[in-house]
Parts: C-alpha cells; sequence; structure tokens
C-alpha cells in the first residue's frame, strides 16, 4: 500500500474530496491532472474539497489527541483503538496511520489535507485573476490550511514527511523530519498566507493565519515571535470548522464518537471541574471495562463546529511569552491575562503571583479553555506534563497504561517511500 501517494492522488478526485478513493489507486509515479484542475471555473470547488478534507482530518486529530492526552477516555474494548488511550501505541498501529478520517484516522487524512491546499494553491498561483473570483483570498486560504495541516503533523507526531507534487504533477518524496522542521515548513505556509491575506485585505484569514504562525513559532520556542504575532488578533476573533448532519465525513467527530459510536467519555481530570468552559454530564453508567460514562457538552449535536484558532488562544500565547521573560511588567501583564481566564472558568483570582506559579497557572487555563480543540496533546509534550492515569497505572481493558505521547512515523510510510529506504 502507498500510503502518501494514496493521499496525494486524492487530488485526483473532484474536489479533493473523495476520501473512500484514498487507498484503493494505483501506485504511480505520475499524477494525471484531474478535469476540475484544467479550468479555473473551478478554483471554488477546489478550495471548499482542500478546506473539506482539513475539517474532517482535524476532527479526527481532536479525537486521536484528546484519547492520548487524557481529555477522552475509550470505553469499549476494541483492539486497535486502545492503544492510544492506554498509550502504548506503536508505528504499526493502523488505525492512526491509514484510516480514514471517519475513523479517526489522523496520519493519512492530514497529509492529504496538506497536499489538497498546496495543489489547489499552485493551481491558484497559475491563473490570473480575471478568471478566478477573490483569487488571493482563496491563495491565502490555501496557504493557511497547508500550514495547519503541517502544524499538526509536527505537534502529533514524532516524526513526519513532507512529500509533495511539483508544478507538472511529478510526485517529490520527502525524507523523514523532526518536529522542529514540520513546525518551520508550517511557519513559512503561514507567513505566505499572511503576506497573501495582507495583500487582498482578507482579515479574517490573516487572522487565523496570524494565530497559526504564532503557534509554530511557540512550538520552536520562539515566544517573542509568537507574542508578535498573537498581540495582532483581536480578543473577540474565532476561526472554525463547520460540521453538518450531511454525511459520517462532515459530522462534529468529537459528538459523533461519543454519541453516536458510543466509544469514548470525557476523562477523568475534566470530568468535575466545574468550569463552564469544560461542561459535561455525568451518565451514571459504567463502561464493559469499567470506566465511568461522562459526556461532554461542549459539541451538543452533529453540526456544531469546532474551534481551530481563536483570540482566546492569541491571549494565552502573549501571556505564555510575557511569563518567560520574567520582568516585573510582563509579569503584571501575563497575570492580568490569566487572571481573566481565571475569571471564566469561576475561579478566583491569583494574587501577586511568581513566575512559576503563573506558569503551573498558565498551563492549567489552556488545557481548560482549548479543551477539546486539538491542542491538549501538543501542550503536554511541550510542557512535558505528566498524564492522568500516570504511566504504570492499571488499565481498565488490561495491562497498565504506558508512556507515549507523540505518534510514530508509521511503518507503512517507511516501507512505501523510497526516500526512507535503508
Amino acid at each position: 500500500m502507498r500510503l502518501l501517494l494514496a493521499g496525494l492522488t486524492a487530488l485526483a478526485s473532484l474536489g479533493c474530496g473523495a476520501a473512500d478513493q484514498l487507498l484503493s489507486v494505483d501506485p504511480q509515479d505520475r499524477v494525471p491532472a484531474s478535469p476540475a484542475e484544467s479550468s479555473p471555473a473551478n478554483a471554488q470547488l477546489l478550495a471548499n474539497g482542500a478546506v473539506a478534507d482539513f475539517e474532517c482530518a482535524f476532527g479526527a486529530y481532536v479525537v486521536m489527541g484528546g484519547l492520548i492526552g487524557e481529555e477522552l477516555d475509550e470505553i469499549r474494548q476494541i483492539i486497535d483503538r486502545i492503544p492510544y488511550d492506554q498509550r502504548v501505541h506503536t508505528s504499526k498501529d493502523r488505525v492512526y496511520a491509514v484510516s480514514r478520517c471517519e475513523s479517526i484516522g489522523v496520519y493519512t487524512p492530514l497529509q492529504t489535507a496538506r497536499v489538497s491546499a498546496e495543489r489547489v494553491g499552485q493551481l491558484l498561483e497559475s491563473w490570473a485573476d480575471a478568471g478566478v473570483p477573490q483569487r488571493a483570498t482563496l491563495i491565502a486560504t490555501m496557504h493557511a490550511y497547508a500550514g495547519y495541516s503541517t502544524l499538526l503533523l509536527g505537534e502529533g507526531f514524532c516524526t513526519t514527511v513532507i512529500s509533495s507534487l511539483d508544478a507538472d504533477g511529478a510526485l517529490v518524496y520527502g525524507g523523514e523530519i523532526s518536529r522542529d522542521s514540520a513546525f518551520r515548513v508550517a511557519e513559512a505556509r503561514l507567513s505566505a498566507a499572511i503576506v497573501a491575506a495582507q495583500a487582498a485585505g482578507a482579515s479574517n484569514v490573516l487572522n487565523f493565519a496570524l494565530v497559526g504562525r504564532a503557534r509554530a513559532r511557540l512550538d520552536l520556542g520562539d515566544l517573542p515571535g509568537a507574542r508578535s504575532d498573537a498581540a495582532l488578533v483581536p480578543p473577540t476573533f474565532t476561526y472554525e470548522m463547520t460540521a453538518s448532519t450531511s454525511s459520517l465525513r462532515r459530522q462534529n467527530r468529537v459528538w459523533a464518537q461519543e454519541r453516536f459510536n458510543l466509544l469514548t467519555s470525557v476523562g477523568a481530570p475534566y470530568r468535575s471541574l466545574g468550569d463552564p468552559r469544560v461542561p459535561v454530564t455525568d451518565m451514571r453508567q459504567t463502561s464493559p471495562t469499567g470506566v465511568p460514562i461522562f459526556f461532554q457538552n461542549k459539541y451538543a449535536s452533529a453540526s456544531a463546529p469546532i474551534r481551530i484558532a481563536s483570540g482566546a488562544e492569541a491571549q494565552l500565547i502573549v501571556a505564555e511569552a510575557d511569563i518567560a521573560a520574567g520582568t516585573a511588567a510582563s509579569l503584571q501583564n501575563a497575570e492580568a491575562i490569566v487572571n481573566g481566564f481565571r475569571s471564566r472558568g469561576n475561579q478566583p483570582p491569583l494574587a501577586a503571583a511568581d513566575q512559576a506559579t503563573l506558569r503551573a497557572a498558565l498551563i492549567e487555563q489552556r488545557r481548560r479553555e482549548l479543551f477539546l480543540e486539538g491542542q491538549h496533546l501538543g501542550d503536554v509534550i511541550r510542557f512535558d506534563v505528566t498524564l492522568t492515569p500516570p504511566a504504570g497505572t492499571r488499565f481498565p481493558a488490561g495491562g497498565v497504561y504506558g508512556s507515549r505521547k507523540c505518534l510514530a512515523l508509521p511503518d507503512v510510510e517507511r516501507q512505501n517511500n523510497p526516500a526512507l529506504a535503508g
């Protein structure tokens, strides 16, 4: 199975959104252009398809990251899903590697979303404004989605691969790269989105890209750079993925895994916070494996959107950078921001907090404010958070919890990518 090539070849389908064809494409070294790609009149359709690819992949990533990162618990004994909640996943596991996004696959869906956005961006760059309404905004949007797809590959995976199609549709295999290298690629994509959005006067896309680049810079340890981007974003800004009941692929994945498939419960650290940002219901039931069942109420339906980026996230980035700066003025500003978030969670304000106290409070506010938004697994890795339950604790379905956090580069990538030979 040529995993990555299959993802790239998804672009041969109209609108880039036919995930059901991802793994059934015959291997080849050159991907022919689809009829849709030959006409500028299809620009909006192609862009919509690339966005749809990302939205489905993002929903799956929120669930997968939630299982590994303590936000969600698995409540049924499904053998190929248990390793993620138990934190014993390996590169041989196939759910995260090759499953469709509807089944919480993340590697192939994220790679498909990345390449879809990059390919549509290439096409838009080759066409003229006269033939494509809002061409500049579409270019900025595709750069932004390519950047976010790469960012998630960096945050959730121990290492990754960035293969791509060149201008002629030829496949260019990428080698294995580190998380930091992926963040630099994401930063570059998001920088291109910022430039394009500024030129187009597309403020919504601009803020989306600014939050994304701030996040990439935060991951790289460039806190001053992250702060400069985040400070430009209005506190009220929100950018969401859409969801609907029109198909399983379009459903809110958190809701579907919980309410429709009855596979997940809210994780123990989130069940009794009394925080309106983390609304839960005790179902007063226990799973066959002995897990208490709590439903989240943040996403109350299959059509509930999930926030991808926000001014709230930007403010938390500003606070984190100010805490790291450690001056009296920066700590005072960080304390004011953190206390603003604590107020939203019905928590009393901190008083004259020192740097260490503020850092711990910042991490706590991030896990509450960004609950089930695809952020916590990256935070767990970046802050080296001790997960609950800790490693060595009895796992409900048998055995004990492990300590693995990031997802390994899948074996199927290594086996089918000639750039990784040897």
